[in-house]
């Protein structure tokens, strides 16, 4: 009709009853546990399920939930269903001091009853295979052999945009958490991915050339990596977690550390994730119903059974997609990741 005023966009972020007094955020959380209830396990077996700290809203936010769900299993019960074991992945490649893990023993203060490690990204040098596809290009560089390992920031140093940057430490550092948590015996990981990270990761690995990987970056399934997946705060928008980490008793805001990303000088300093986080960050705000349409979407994908004898890319161990060329050694995103791989 003329002169009508279009409708606001709809806000789901929740009011401050409804996220104490009536706890819709937990409900979803909780509901997303339900494979971890006690009738699953048997007593002084529980299942140890390793929870990823970044120190972000996210997962700490995370570790809250499953400290109060857990709390409310032993209460009624006498016994919780699963273990966590806490684990934090250090990326200062450079950095001696000790502010990691002062974070983590403030952290441990608050919720005492889990199990904490704290781990350096910088250590995946260390891992089979990873360094080799890297020295390749040293050696071509140097044109003499480089015998002595690389360090994180030599590695880095051979990729030439921020994307191939951002793309290899999301890859070291998925790889680095899954060979800890298969290491000390955890069953499951559970990613704290909001709906909005969960969109983001959906465009970003399309747009890279990994949208054959989609499926077990963002559903719940047991991943290629021979480990389950879960991401329990799928249905909740980050500023709504944000919001929830600010109104619980005590608030959570003293073991958070904000990410404070620096604007970039031009669009060729800015990687596609940094792109996609700041479009959803945008469209959050004022269309929250399209970033959870993304994930809805992307969630009705069926992550293919993987083979134990299928040929897996070296450097993030997904699959072979038909894409790839024959006899590669990187599966087609990685091939642009790492273009000076022989196949």
């Amino acid at each position: 009709m003329p002169g009508r005023k279009p409708a606001a966009p709809k806000d789901s972020t929740l009011c401050r009853r409804c996220q104490i007094n009536e706890p819709a955020i937990t409900t979803k959380v909780v509901k997303r546990m339900d494979s971890f209830r006690v009738k699953h396990s048997d007593p002084g077996q529980e299942r140890v399920l390793l929870l990823p700290l970044s120190f972000g809203a996210c997962s700490t936010t995370l570790l809250y939930l499953l400290s109060e769900h857990m709390k409310g299993q032993v209460e009624r019960t006498g016994r919780s269903g699963y273990k966590l074991h806490v684990l934090h992945v250090d990326e200062g490649f450079n950095s001696d001091d000790n502010a990691s893990r002062m974070q983590l023993d403030t952290v441990k203060e608050r919720f005492p009853e889990h199990t904490y490690s704290l781990s350096s990204l910088a250590e995946v040098t260390s891992m089979e295979g990873i360094t080799s596809m890297f020295k390749q290009e040293a050696e071509h560089e140097n044109q003499e052999s480089s015998t002595p390992p690389l360090s994180m920031n030599e590695l880095l140093s051979f990729l030439t945009s921020a994307t191939s940057r951002t793309d290899t430490l999301q890859i070291l550092r998925r790889r680095l958490i899954t060979t800890f948590a298969k290491i000390h015996g955890c069953e499951s990981i559970l990613w704290a991915h909001s709906t909005t990270r969960l969109a983001e990761v959906t465009l970003a690995e399309t747009a890279k050339g990994r949208g054959a990987s989609i499926p077990w970056l963002v559903s719940d399934t047991s991943s290629p990596h021979g480990i389950q997946y879960f991401y329990p705060m799928r249905e909740l928008l980050t500023k709504e977690i944000i919001a929830f980490s600010s109104l619980v008793e005590p608030p959570l805001i003293e073991l958070i550390v904000r990410d404070v990303a620096k604007p970039a000088v031009s669009t060729k300093n800015t990687s596609i994730d940094d792109l996609m986080r700041q479009y959803f960050e945008s469209v959050e705000r004022e269309y929250p119903s399209i970033v959870a349409n993304v994930v809805r979407t992307t969630g009705k994908l069926q992550a293919p059974e993987v083979r134990e004898a299928e040929e897996r890319c070296e450097l993030c161990e997904m699959p072979l997609g038909e894409e790839a060329p024959a006899r590669s050694r990187l599966c087609y995103g990685c091939i642009r990741t790492l273009p000076w791989v022989e196949n």
